[in-house]
């Protein structure tokens, strides 16, 4: 058993975020950079060895033909105006111009058609045309940044010279002059230098324009390749210690996309000298992700995401490779039959994963632990797990939170719960990022108006209709795998502390079809009401005690162990305010649990079995 009270947690932080420093400080030499193009992501070496695997391998036989009908569909699209989208930014042009160059230069790499070429060269001109790359919106800016390279350094030898003059002219105007200033005169705050997906991926954009033009720009690359690594950890250092990214799993696939480019990058040309890929964490965060996934492949989407954001990354054949993973590629290849079978919308850097394919399989059946908590400096995960081949097994997974950082909402102590490829609760994911007031994230602020945004909305506690405290944190305080019954207690008080002295969530594993969930709380007035309630998209049945809940011919079990004499009751999720996406079959289970003493405990016994005699 292990215990983690909050002064271990702040401990545990200082001492990464100064080994993150020392990796960072350490001495640099000068870079060596390849002196012959294409040096960034796809060396020739690796083309050869590629093309050898394609008449090898009949899934990179598969992915080769996917790209070659894709290209060809890109070849004649028209091109997109430059313009702005209600959110006041370009970010999805920039991103189909990754796909769309990354596409076009593969397939001529391949393939050598001098169609690719040529729309790749028109597409160039085109993007290079525009008046800028939008730096007001610097993910913009550091996308197109990053299609332009990659299809300037793979094309290099076969574009006119006309082209590759604009190009230059283009990328340092667009990026190079302008993260030079912001390294320079930037405060912390700045997107070369936050906390957030941002740093990475705007760093990783400036990284490989600097790489692709570095024979003309090369104080300018040396700089830019130095101040990267030095800014990049105050990102990475919350992945410590086992590769969380705290900001969701949206956006855990956009900044593991391009920290992913920036580790290949590096290591192609003089190495990762500012030791990024060493950071604590960094190793774990694929295989974090793929744990982290239900055994259906759903993902928990906590915070701002959704089930409809695209992760089929190639950064986790990357990781896979470069940390010796073979569980994450063999897992990766069945996402990429599904992505061709399917014909699935493709991340802007799919076709990457053919240049990155990684045929490596383990060499056992993997033994999943029955409880794995997942720690970090904001948001603490938990999962239980059981035997995957019996029919009717659990699988849950839960969090913490601290609700005011980048991305987060009041869902401290929610979970999912899944069986026979049914998930029984749901996460409902992001609203529109541009509702008044969305990131106004303080303790009472606008944020927490939103129905997708407070806990009302999740699987989780709210005490007299009250929302979480947006500055409380709550973290895996205990965990326990060395018992009959594995189990990991979540500490909700600060969360609470308007209505609570204390707060205590604990999931329990006992047995392959059944998962307690108890919470105790001490409240600081007798007369509060504590509220448990959970999201579902099934048909949901109620006897007393017991919730039985239906879903594609699979049924489920909810059934209240404490206190004697609560009930379920249903209502439908809704909508708050105008503008919110629309909410459409959810119900919403709840559990009224009035103070006794000041104290409240609430014990749910969830179960893929029929545990009562009410149905």
């Amino acid at each position: 058993m292990k215990n983690h009270p909050e002064k271990q947690n702040t401990t545990s932080k200082i001492l990464t975020f100064i080994f993150a420093c020392l990796c960072v400080f350490s001495a640099f030499g000068k870079t060596e950079i390849q002196p012959h193009h294409p040096r960034l992501l796809f060396t020739t070496t690796e083309e050869k060895a590629v093309k050898k695997l394609i008449k090898k391998d009949p899934l990179a036989r598969q992915l080769a033909a996917f790209l070659k009908t894709k290209a060809d569909s890109i070849a004649e699209a028209p091109q997109i105006p430059y313009k702005m989208d209600k959110y006041g930014n370009m970010l999805w042009t920039s991103r189909a111009y990754v796909l769309r160059l990354g596409t076009l230069s593969l397939a001529y790499r391949l393939y050598g058609e001098q169609k690719y070429l040529d729309a790749a060269n028109k597409t160039l001109l085109w993007v290079c045309g525009y008046k800028d790359w939008d730096p007001k919106h610097y993910l913009d800016t550091a996308e197109m940044t990053t299609a332009v390279a990659i299809a300037y350094d793979w094309l290099f030898d076969a574009l006119p010279e006309t082209t590759r003059k604009i190009i230059k002219g283009s990328i340092y105007k667009n990026a190079i002059s302008n993260v030079l200033r912001e390294y320079e005169k930037g405060g912390p705050g700045s997107w070369a230098k936050r906390e957030t997906n941002w740093n990475v991926v705007c760093n990783t954009g400036m990284t490989l324009g600097a790489l692709a033009v570095a024979e003309d720009y090369p104080e300018e690359a040396e700089t830019i390749l130095k101040n990267a690594a030095h800014y990049m950890p105050n990102c990475l250092k919350h992945f410590a210690p086992d590769g969380v990214c705290y900001e969701g799993p949206a956006y855990w696939g956009y900044t593991n996309s391009y920290l992913s480019l920036y580790l290949k990058a590096v290591n192609d040309n003089g190495g990762d000298q500012g030791g990024i890929g060493q950071l604590p964490g960094v190793s774990r965060t694929a295989l974090f992700y793929k744990r982290t996934l239900t055994p259906s492949g759903q993902r928990f989407n906590f915070g701002n995401a959704s089930a409809e954001e695209v992760l089929n990354t190639p950064a986790f054949f990357f990781f896979s490779k470069h940390y010796g993973q073979p569980e994450i590629a063999e897992w990766f290849r069945k996402e990429i039959e599904k992505t061709i079978r399917q014909n699935q919308p493709m991340h802007q850097l799919f076709f990457l994963s053919l240049p990155w394919f990684n045929p490596a399989s383990p060499a056992q059946n993997e033994q999943i632990p029955a409880l794995e908590v997942y720690h970090n400096s904001i948001n603490d995960l938990l999962v239980l797990n059981v035997d995957r081949k019996e029919k009717g097994s659990v699988f849950l997974v839960a969090k913490g939170g601290l609700p005011n950082q980048a991305h987060q909402q009041m869902d401290c102590g929610t979970f999912i719960i899944e069986s026979d490829s049914v998930c029984w609760t749901e996460d409902l994911g992001a609203d529109d990022y541009a509702l008044p007031g969305f990131w106004d994230g303080k303790p009472g602020g606008d944020r927490w108006k939103y129905f997708r945004n407070n806990n009302f909305s999740h699987n989780t506690l709210n005490i007299d209709r009250q929302p979480q405290y947006a500055n409380g944190k709550a973290f895996v305080c205990e965990e326990n795998t060395h018992t009959a019954h594995p189990y990991a207690r979540l500490d909700l008080s600060e969360v609470y502390k308007v209505q609570a002295h204390k707060a205590f969530r604990k999931f329990t594993l006992i047995n392959d079809h059944t998962i307690e969930v108890e919470d105790e709380v001490e409240l600081r007035n007798t007369s509060s009401t504590v509220f448990w309630t959970a999201a579902t998209k099934a048909d949901v049945t109620i006897n007393g005690s017991v919730a039985q809940l239906q879903k594609d011919g699979k049924v489920f079990y909810f059934r209240i162990l404490s206190p004697e004499g609560a009930t379920f009751h249903t209502y439908p999720a809704y909508n708050t305010y105008p503008g919110e996406k629309p909410i459409k079959g959810i119900t919403m289970l709840e559990i009224a649990c009035p103070a006794q003493g000041g104290k409240a405990k609430i014990t749910v016994e969830m179960s893929s079995k029929n545990n009562s005699s009410s149905f």
